[in-house]
């Protein structure tokens, strides 16, 4: 029977492992968006669709990651009876949705409540990124950022004017 601090360790550990999939996985979504950029943008009239789109399936498969990694911890550690039951309760925990019907052991409860924490700073670091991102392509704005300015505003790359 795991005790609080045993719980904390586990709850650090995935957490953490999440926190860098979180991390390589926004890296890779600009990498793509970035790529896809310098070679498809100013033909390819689809770009307003096809860039926020491929953003938000990303963050979702990432999510999923997450969630699934959650999910196999409390099946494989035997805290719920069935993968569907750790997966459905996973999904629920980290998306902050609470009540499901399945219940961790006491004795792991600690763990469930801190993946919601997770996934709560999870899902708002996805939302601040898809928005900064999309911010950046579709509207011009001063700074430094590897994408480029405006890159799927109407009307293709905008300029300012001199002022």
């Amino acid at each position: 029977m795991p005790g609080l601090f045993h719980q904390l360790w586990i709850a650090t550990a995935i957490v953490s492992v999440t926190v860098m999939i979180h991390l390589l996985g926004l890296d890779i979504l600009q990498s793509l968006v970035r790529w896809h950029l310098s070679r498809f943008t100013g033909w390819l009239a689809l770009d307003r669709l096809l860039v926020p789109l491929g953003i938000v399936m990303g963050l979702f498969v990432l999510h999923g990651i997450e969630i699934w990694l959650y999910a196999a911890i409390y099946w494989r550690g035997h805290m719920l009876g069935s993968l569907e039951e750790a997966l459905y309760f996973s999904t629920s925990a980290y998306s902050t949705v609470g009540e499901t019907g399945a219940l961790l052991p006491v004795n792991w409860r600690i763990v469930g409540v801190l993946e919601s924490i997770n996934g709560m700073l999870l899902i708002g670091w996805s939302t601040a990124f898809l928005f900064q991102i999309l911010q950046h392509l579709m509207w011009e704005e001063e700074g430094r950022h590897s994408l480029p300015k405006g890159a799927i505003a109407r009307g293709g790359r905008r300029r300012r004017p001199k002022a």
